[in-house]
């Protein structure tokens, strides 16, 4: 068996098993439930206690599984689409012929990718196939329905994960004979009657704003409209929890859009362009506002306009003034983003905007949302409906990373009569949780006239390579020769093909001819000399990590430097992941520095990620830090952080925390900015691959472009835009 294989075998163990578990676990509760209240009944009670098997709860575990599954990707709903003109394929499964529509198929791939992700190999050996086309869903069904056994012994199943595996394969086989020669009114019928899902529009609580449906224990939500392009039905499911979120979401935002707020009186500067202006009187005549654009549009400098008239606003008035009280200085402005990192960037293009303005006014520290909210290990937050912030306005950078549950908690914390601002680019990846909460938000009908699109780039110029490429990528139909072209051209943008056997036939300088991985690593590493040689001087003369001034200059310093270049990757896997390429060069690191090669993970310059906010330590996801030894003892390391006057002991930062950062994952790098980027990845990143993630990181860069990886890679990347499904719109 390959190593892939190996791999998604215990990515089922891990991550599919869990809903079916619960799916369990929720249809014994209810036996029990059933048994208990109906004890006295000895009929009632024998049928109870066969309710678990019931010929209805087969199609709530397959249901409930796949949206498990959904959730996973990052969908909050699953749709099935069916339209009246569509015509079944027909098949041989199990020497039947056996129609399916195509949302039927769709379902039953979906319930069955983990098995079919395993047994696709043998299944392509048997039939003598080395094509890389997809195996046909009736195939690939006949094969597991008749050669299961074999297929199992093939795979050298542990018990654990072959009990996974046959739970799973029993809901493909329930869900394949409910469906087969079966109808959509059929389905539809069975939904209905089913007690474990609920009807939105049928269900007279579901307008109860606290806790609508749960009350009923139901925990798939179901809501069926007729769908004016197709002219067939749309059945949209839910996980409870999911639609919750979004209801509630929806429900926020439109008590914040009725709130009646005081604008304030704001002294537009003359550089200032039509689109900001008009964004910033959106913002200012709106309860809540949404701004977005691309890198350099000048988001957080037009949101800088609000501020000044805040500060302004507060310094004028009179006791008889018509303008809301509060003052800048005090809790009354608040700084957020979902990750360290943004926020201390937020922060510091807010203040430098204030600077250029020759605005006195010191900011109040942006935070991540979570420790805005005060949401801690429990995973709830401190600040909701009852206990709302107390700011008076609140302002949101990178909201793209926004997942609906975060976002739902961030809304129902906003205060009566406060602003809410979300900044962010739409067109950047969407949030690592589940939703994508601004794209949604932007394409909502009622909201268009909240939300202001700033498009006038100023840190790219008309003739910037990077900003050219960027808009390429974006464009809803990429033309690929104008990329290849402006990579070949443009003196910002370079291409260095990776892993490829056959000889590339674009030939020009700026389009190399594949390398070794070493080959290529070991160029790479030439762009962290200046880093190394600065960390190299810190040995002979070591941080006064007792003189607070002279930690956080050192710190900026190592930082300037350091975010000269940075690796950019797809995944943590394969030879163009993170991983390789931080163990790659922390050998190098180690050779140049002549430092020992040993197994200690620690050592003088490593730089270091946080991958998890530690609230104890004041550290969040994705600050970035050095280790530096602090004496001449090679053994005293402690690592800093910039804006941080003290170091922290290594012992204190396990591995599951902190990750080397010469390579960090383009997810990772949302919110920071370098002068050089190289983005790696390759063929065996495509599950990885959109527009998006590629976008994300060209526009992380500030001067140049580097991007290592195949031709196909690259053409899949920017050809693949990411679909996510969500329910959001469905709740305006």
């Amino acid at each position: 068996m390959s190593h892939n294989n190996n791999k998604s075998k215990s990515a089922i163990s891990l991550q599919e098993s869990w809903a079916s578990n619960i799916s369990d676990y929720i249809l014994l509760r209810r036996q029990q439930t059933h048994v208990a209240y109906d004890a006295t009944d000895a009929k009632t009670n024998d049928e109870n206690r066969r309710i678990g098997k019931s010929k209805d709860s087969d199609l709530f575990t397959a249901l409930f599984v796949i949206l498990a599954a959904h959730l996973e990707e990052g969908h909050t709903v699953l749709t099935v689409d069916t339209a009246d003109h569509e015509t079944p394929l027909q098949g041989q499964i199990n020497g039947e012929l056996v129609k399916l529509y195509a949302w039927q198929q769709n379902l039953l791939e979906i319930l069955a990718t983990p098995i079919f992700a395993l047994i696709d190999t043998q299944i392509k050996t048997q039939l003598d196939d080395d094509t890389t086309t997809e195996t046909s869903l009736f195939v690939l069904l006949d094969t597991l329905f008749g050669q299961r056994d074999y297929l199992w012994a093939q795979l050298a199943l542990s018990n654990h994960e072959k009990e996974t595996l046959i739970k799973r394969f029993d809901a493909i086989t329930t869900l394949y004979h409910r469906l087969k020669n079966s109808d959509l009114n059929t389905f539809v019928h069975s939904i209905h009657e089913h007690a474990l899902f609920a009807n939105v529009n049928a269900n007279t609580d579901c307008n109860n704003y606290q806790n609508s449906l749960s009350k009923n224990n139901q925990p798939i939500i179901y809501n069926i409209t007729k769908n004016k392009e197709t002219q067939g039905s749309e059945i949209t499911f839910w996980l409870h929890r999911t639609w919750q979120a979004e209801f509630n979401l929806a429900q926020h935002i439109n008590h914040i859009l009725n709130q009646q707020i005081v604008p304030l009186d704001i002294a537009m500067p003359e550089n200032l362009n039509d689109q900001q202006i008009a964004a910033i009187n959106v913002a200012n005549n709106n309860a809540f506002s949404i701004i977005t654009g691309g890198p350099g549009t000048g988001k957080t400098y037009t949101v800088a306009q609000l501020v000044i008239a805040l500060q302004q606003a507060t310094e004028s008035r009179g006791d008889d003034s018509e303008y809301i009280r509060f003052s800048t200085d005090s809790a009354s402005l608040a700084l957020a983003a979902p990750t360290g990192k943004a926020a201390q960037r937020m922060q510091e293009s807010l203040q430098a905007a204030l600077d250029d303005a020759n605005v006195e006014l010191q900011l109040q520290e942006a935070k991540t949302i979570h420790r805005l909210l005060g949401i801690g290990r429990t995973g709830r937050p401190r600040y909701d409906t009852n206990n709302p912030l107390g700011e008076d306005i609140i302002i949101v950078d990178e909201a793209s990373m926004l997942g609906v549950e975060l976002a739902n908690y961030l809304v129902s914390a906003v205060k009566p009569g406060a602003r809410l601002i979300l900044l962010g680019d739409a067109n950047q990846l969407a949030a690592v949780d589940a939703g994508a909460v601004l794209a949604d938000l932007c394409r909502i009908p009622l909201l268009q006239p909240i939300h202001a699109e700033l498009t006038e780039s100023r840190r790219f110029s008309a003739e910037s390579g990077i900003g050219k490429l960027a808009t390429q990528i974006n464009q809803a139909e990429t033309n690929l020769q104008a990329i290849w072209q402006l990579l070949r051209q443009d003196a910002a943008l370079s291409f260095q093909y990776v892993n490829t056997s056959q000889a590339e036939s674009i030939s020009n300088n700026k389009i190399k001819n594949s390398l070794s991985k070493e080959k290529i690593i070991s160029k790479m590493s030439n762009n962290y000399q200046s880093y190394v040689d600065k960390v190299k001087s810190l040995l002979k003369n070591p941080i006064g990590k007792s003189v607070p001034k002279s930690v956080k200059n050192t710190t900026s310093s190592l930082m300037e430097v350091f975010n000269q270049f940075r690796i950019l990757t797809a995944g943590h896997n394969g030879e163009w992941g993170d991983h390789y390429i931080n163990n790659y060069l922390t050998q190098w690191h180690l050779a140049e520095l002549k430092l020992p090669l040993g197994q200690n993970t620690w050592f003088h310059g490593r730089p270091v990620i946080v991958l998890q906010n530690n609230y104890e330590l004041g550290l969040f996801n994705g600050d970035i830090g050095f280790c530096l030894q602090t004496s001449d003892e090679r053994s005293q390391l402690e690592v800093f952080f910039e804006n941080k006057t003290q170091g922290i002991a290594v012992n204190l930062l396990n591995e599951e925390v902190i990750a080397t950062a010469y390579a960090m994952t383009i997810h990772k790098s949302q919110g920071s900015e370098f002068d050089h980027v190289a983005i790696t990845f390759d063929n065996s990143h495509a599950r990885l691959l959109s527009k998006e993630l590629i976008y994300t990181a060209v526009t992380r860069a500030k001067k140049q472009v580097t991007i290592y990886s195949t031709k196909h890679a690259l053409e899949k990347a920017v050809q693949t835009p990411t679909e996510r499904h969500t329910g959001l719109a469905l709740q305006f």
